[in-house]
Parts: C-alpha cells; sequence; structure tokens
C-alpha cells in the first residue's frame, strides 16, 4: 500500500468540482504549483477565516474541509463553531478536530464529548480515537450513555486506542445486564485489541451466544489476536451457519498452528466459499508450523481438486498449499508442476512460487521459462520464487532481474530478499538500485538494506535521502524513515529523521515528526507540525463539496465482469472527487488489478503494477465512522496522508480496518464478481456518473 511518484493536488480537483458544476462536465488541469512549507515547530499564520465572520451552513462546512485538508488548527474558528446553534455543524468541528490531530483541540474535543446532542457525542468519541489517547480517559462514561449509537461509539474508540486504563470499562459494559445484543456486540468486538486472559474469558462467554451477532463478535474478537485457550470455541465456530464467522475461526486456527486443528480444518474444506478459502490458508500455517503432520489421503485430494476450481480466488490458496503437500503425494507434484508449466495467469504464478519453495534448484525449468516469458507478471513471480532458492542458486537469478527492463520485475527482485543474509549475499545488486531511476525501486533496496540493521549505513541512507529530495514520490524518504526505526538506539538514526522533519517537504516532514515522537521518544522542537499547502479558495471548497455531494456512481469493467460503487460524497468528499476526476481522465483505464488477498481483499489503481506507485500527489485522509463490512470500498496508504489513486474493495467484513483507511464508497452490484477476480486482471475501464440509478 505504498505511494510512488506523487505530487500534491492542488487546484486539479478544484478545477474539476467546478467545471462539473458550470457544464455537468470535468477536466483534469495541471496540479498546481507548490509552496514552500513552515518550518517544523514554527507558528502558522492565522488562516484568513479567523479575522472573518463565523461562517454557517455550508460555508462552514467548506471552511472545516479546509482546515482539514492544510491539516491547521485556528482555535478562534473552531471554537466559534463548536458554539453553532447546529447539531450538524458541531458534529463536523468534531471530526476535523480529530482529522487534523493537533492537541490544542483537546479542550475543544472534550467539550464536545458531553454535547447535549447525540449525533455530537457519537462523532466526538470517534474524533477521539483519531486523536490519540490523550482523552482515553474521557470516553468511558460515554459507556453508559442513554444513547445506543453514543456509546457504541464510545466501545470502538476505547478499544481502538487500545490502553489499559480502557480494558476494564470496556469488558463491564460487555457483560452488563440488560444491555440490546447489538450493542453488547460491539464492545465485544471492541475488545480484539486486548488479547490476554480476562477478555478472552469475557469473550469465551459468548462464543457461543443464542443471538448471532453476539456470537459473531466474541468470535471475532477471539479470532484476532487467539489464545491456546480459545481453540475449543474456535474449532466448534468453524461449524457456524455465518460463513464470516466460521471464516474468521479458520484464520484464527492457523495462527494457533496446533496439529489438533488439521482434522476440523480438512473438514471445513467441503463450505462456503470464505471459509474454503481461509481453511487452505490455516492448513498451510499449520502444516509450516509442524512439517511432521500431514493431511489424509481424502483430504489431500480435496486440496488438489480445489486447485482446479474455476474460482482462481478459490484456487489460488490451494495451489499455495500443494506446495506443502508435493512432497509426499505423487498427484499434488504432478499437478503443481503442470501449473507452472502451462497454467496461466495467477494460477501459473502461484504454482511457480510454490514449485520453488517445494523442488529448490529443482524447479529450475519452470523459473527458465517463466523469466523469459514475454508477461512481465510472470517474470516478476519468477523474481520472486527467487527468495525460495538457495542463496548460491539464487544469486544468478537476481543478477538477471536485477536488468530486467520492466521496473515491476525488478521492485519484485528486490522485494524477495526476505533476510538479512539473503541481502548480504547480493549487496552490490541492492547498492546498484539506490540509483535507479524509479523512486518505487530505490526505495524497496532501502528497505532490503534495513535487514540489515547495520549502523554504519546510516551515512549512505543520508545519502540516498538528500539526493531523492527532488523526487516527485516521497517513497525513498519514508523508507529511509523505517530504517532509521530499526536503528532507534543508534544517536544517528534520530539525527537523521531530524533532517527529514527539517528538510521542508511536508508529508515527509510531518511523518518524521510522528516518528520521532513515537519510536524515538522525543520531539524536534515546540510546536505545530507544518501545515499542507494549498491554493483553494472557500469558494473552491463550496464548489467542491457540493460535486461531491452529487449521487456518484462509478461502474468498473474487466474482461471477467464488472461491478457499480456508489461513492461517499458525504463522509470523504475530497476522496470522492480525487477518485471521480481520476476516472473522467482515464486513469483507471488498463491498470492491472495488482493486489487480491482471497476473502480479504481487491486493490487496484496503481499504473506501475507494483503496489508502489500513484498519480503524481497526496491526498488527505477523511477517516470517518463508517465501517469495513462486505464490499467496503476504501483508499489505499503507506502512512497518514499517503493516498493518491490505489483504491480496495473488501470481499468480506473486515472491522480492524475501522479508522485506518478512509472509505469512500460501498459496492452495490457485482460483490460476487469482485470476489473472483484474480490478481492480474486488467480493469477495461472505470466510467463515473452522477445521475441518479
Amino acid at each position: 500500500m505504498t505511494v510512488r511518484s506523487r505530487r500534491m493536488l492542488g487546484a486539479m480537483i478544484v478545477a474539476a468540482a467546478a467545471a462539473a458544476v458550470r457544464c455537468g462536465t470535468s477536466r483534469p488541469a495541471g496540479p498546481a504549483a507548490t509552496s514552500v512549507p513552515p518550518a517544523p515547530g514554527a507558528t502558522p499564520s492565522p488562516s484568513p477565516a479567523s479575522a472573518a465572520p463565523v461562517p454557517t451552513g455550508v460555508e462552514a462546512q467548506a471552511a472545516l474541509l479546509e482546515l482539514e485538508d492544510r491539516r491547521a488548527f485556528d482555535e478562534p474558528l473552531l471554537a466559534a463553531l463548536a458554539r453553532s446553534g447546529e447539531p450538524g455543524i458541531r458534529s463536523r468541528v468534531a471530526l476535523a478536530l480529530g482529522r487534523v490531530g493537533d492537541s490544542r483541540g483537546d479542550g475543544l474535543l472534550s467539550g464536545l464529548l458531553r454535547d447535549g446532542s447525540p449525533e455530537v457525542r457519537s462523532t466526538a468519541a470517534f474524533a477521539a480515537s483519531l486523536a490519540g489517547g490523550r482523552l482515553g480517559s474521557e470516553l468511558v462514561p460515554l459507556l453508559s450513555d442513554p444513547d445506543a449509537a453514543v456509546a457504541g461509539s464510545a466501545g470502538k474508540a476505547i478499544g481502538f486506542l487500545n490502553r489499559p486504563e480502557g480494558e476494564e470499562p470496556l469488558a463491564a459494559a460487555a457483560i452488563r445486564e440488560g444491555v440490546a445484543p447489538e450493542l453488547r456486540a460491539v464492545f465485544l468486538r471492541s475488545l480484539w485489541r486486548f488479547a490476554n486472559p480476562a477478555s478472552e474469558a469475557i469473550l469465551l462467554r459468548y462464543a457461543a451466544d443464542p443471538d448471532s451477532r453476539v456470537r459473531s463478535a466474541a468470535i471475532f474478537a477471539l479470532a484476532r489476536k487467539p489464545q491456546a485457550a480459545s481453540r475449543a470455541a474456535l474449532t466448534v465456530a468453524l461449524g457456524d451457519g455465518d460463513p464470516d464467522t466460521a471464516a474468521a475461526a479458520a484464520r484464527a486456527l492457523g495462527l494457533l498452528a496446533s496439529p489438533e486443528s488439521i482434522e476440523p480444518l480438512t473438514r471445513a474444506l467441503g463450505g462456503r466459499p470464505p471459509v474454503v478459502i481461509n481453511a487452505l490458508t490455516a492448513l498451510d500455517a499449520v502444516l509450516e508450523k509442524n512439517p511432521d503432520a500431514a493431511l489424509p489421503d481424502d483430504r489431500r485430494a480435496r486440496v488438489v481438486e480445489l486447485s482446479s476450481n474455476s474460482n482462481t480466488n478459490m484456487a489460488v490458496p490451494a495451489i499455495f498449499l500443494l506446495r506443502r503437500l508435493a512432497v509426499r503425494d505423487r498427484e499434488a507434484f504432478r499437478r503443481l508442476w503442470a501449473i507452472a508449466l502451462s497454467g496461466e495467469g495467477r494460477r501459473r504464478q502461484v504454482a511457480i512460487l510454490s514449485l520453488a519453495f517445494a523442488l529448490g534448484s529443482g524447479a529450475e525449468a519452470a523459473l527458465t521459462a517463466a523469466a523469459g516469458s514475454p508477461p512481465l507478471l510472470l517474470r516478476a513471480a519468477a523474481a520472486d520464487a527467487a527468495g525460495s532458492l538457495p542463496l548460491p542458486d539464487a544469486r544468478a537469478w537476481r543478477e538477471r532481474f536485477a536488468l530486467d527492463r520492466d521496473l515491476f520485475v525488478r521492485f519484485s527482485n528486490l522485494a524477495s530478499l526476505k533476510t538479512a543474509e539473503a541481502v548480504r549475499d547480493v549487496r552490490p545488486i541492492v547498492n546498484s538500485a539506490l540509483t535507479d531511476t524509479d523512486p518505487g525501486v530505490r526505495s524497496a533496496a532501502v528497505d532490503a538494506l534495513a535487514l540489515l540493521v547495520d549502523p554504519s549505513l546510516l551515512p549512505l541512507f543520508a545519502d540516498v535521502e538528500e539526493k531523492a529530495r527532488g523526487d516527485q514520490a516521497p517513497d525513498v524518504a519514508i523508507s529511509v524513515i523505517g530504517a532509521c526505526e530499526a536503528l532507534h538506539a543508534e544517536p544517528g538514526a534520530a539525527a537523521l529523521v531530524e533532517g527529514i522533519a527539517r528538510h521542508g517537504r511536508t508529508l515527509p516532514a510531518r511523518l518524521a515528526l510522528h516518528s520521532l515522537a513515537v519510536k524515538f521518544g522525543r520531539a524536534l522542537e515546540p510546536g505545530p507540525a507544518p501545515e499542507y499547502p494549498t491554493e483553494k479558495t472557500r469558494a473552491d471548497y463550496v464548489a467542491l463539496l457540493a460535486e461531491a455531494k452529487r449521487p456518484w456512481r462509478a461502474r468498473v469493467e474487466t474482461a471477467a465482469g464488472g461491478w457499480t460503487i456508489r461513492l461517499a460524497g458525504e463522509s470523504a468528499p475530497m476522496t470522492v472527487m480525487n477518485f471521480v476526476t481520476l476516472a473522467r481522465a482515464g486513469y483507471f483505464d488498463g491498470a492491472v488489478i495488482h493486489r487480491v488477498v482471497p476473502n480479504f481483499v481487491l486493490q487496484d489503481g496503481d499504473p506501475t503494477g507494483t503496489g508502489n506507485g500513484g498519480p503524481g500527489w497526496e491526498i488527505r485522509d477523511e477517516l470517518n465512522p463508517l465501517e469495513y463490512e462486505r464490499g467496503t470500498v476504501g483508499m489505499a496508504l503507506s502512512g497518514p496522508d499517503t493516498g493518491g489513486s490505489q483504491w480496495f474493495v473488501t470481499h468480506s467484513p473486515q472491522p480492524h480496518l475501522n479508522g485506518i483507511y478512509t472509505i469512500f464508497g460501498h459496492v452495490v452490484e457485482g460483490q460476487s464478481t469482485v470476489e473472483r477476480i484474480p490478481q492480474g486482471e486488467r480493469i477495461v475501464r472505470v466510467t463515473v456518473s452522477a445521475e441518479n440509478p
């Protein structure tokens, strides 16, 4: 979910919104020039709104959107709007305070947590989760709020913050007498981050509850961070009538990796698709931790059968599992070899990876065929497969792929380096990649070198980061920050992150400041983080809001079928208009769906196909209280405010993503197609319309 090749959004989205307001169509303009942001620690100049009359209605919403876009704190304006007689405006103030995240707004947000309107209190509770743990104690009384939506929002926020002082009140709320089942389910689900015996005991109490909402929430929470004592309850849940509950239980049994789970997991291979997919992945995890364990003969035959399933997203985890079976099962070996040599698309890519894992150098024929293949996805799969070969054999392949003309292959070659030993074995290749023309490849080289955890590399990281300051993309700086975090005990690491914070580019500077506070336990100097520059006027934001609130729908078409997304302009106006602008420019047309994790997500929007590309700008996160259900559309990130063009659709409910990635739409037609689309499929076109269906 990383970003590559990005510039500031500037006037492009505004121009599109204004044009659409005028004539019903929009065309992207060139990106606006960016101004130099204030240095970290400097006091930003007051917003023009501070000296103006207090806005109302849509003007007030536009003023708050502007502050969110700049990540600016304007206390007079926010305080005035927090006193508005309109609950909707006060609610938007709360959300803006959470999104901007400035600690100077804590007093205002604290007052909104006690507002007379349930709408405001509920939004303020969500906003408090975005602001960090500073207001955690003030959320506890809201667990008993007479309004169920407020109590639920407080429970979600306390769980999200995962602070020790919140666990006991949340647990007490979950077992309170007379709590409605839907609210009890919220409290139970929110306990998942507190993985300890006390919370586990409460969750086990409700794991077989007759109410499906309560039972599902308890199993979800047990499954996210499973404990050994939960294995029996999770095994029972494999047979739950709700496929998402059963699939969560299967995933958890894989994490626990007990050989005793093999038999119930193999029985689950006859269930519904989400359960089968998760059971296959879980069996792979169990066999990895228990190499002497084996599947019964009839269940091995079932895995081979599933590897030919018409649904590629069902077949792929089965093909991965074949690599565990191929050593002992002749039919599994033959099937894996046949797919690796003559299969198609994602199936063949996965088979090559699995064959290299199972045979090592014995997979040379399949690797040779793939490495010489015109399709870059197949060459990239071969580059990835090199990671499973013995180091001396892998070296020759990596030298070959390092010279590939396509950046995707070069990127995959570096991404296949998973250990410090592998990096040392091909250090010249990694060093050479530091001067690659593509910033994403350079970033991957830094990530590889970070595996060495070598303090002597800090001067090299500093040099690479300094030379990358002319890039439009922030990728190298982001990777250098990550490398420094791995060396946080070294004085030079903190100094390098401080340098990134000072050099003036807003996004890396803000990420560096966050890293200094969270990973290094220090602040660069007193004062706020730098604001993002913007050339948009208040009228521009008014126009953007008006356009975003239209009934936008997006139609995504592929050769394998299509689906329709209803865009959520009310909840994420800048994100929606960013998507609309890109779609109207044909940006997504022809793009490869570069990431599919069966029963999790489909991801698209990267012109490079590496998962590391973007449009040339970043947009601000618009985190909102919407939740990740089946078919929810979200914005992919590599850190706060790094969204651009990559978006994803969930195959199934994923509550652990709530409040982390901006939700800006939902699939309203064709979700079954979304769940069958394989990785590597191309988008034919994405069209958008604001006409009522």
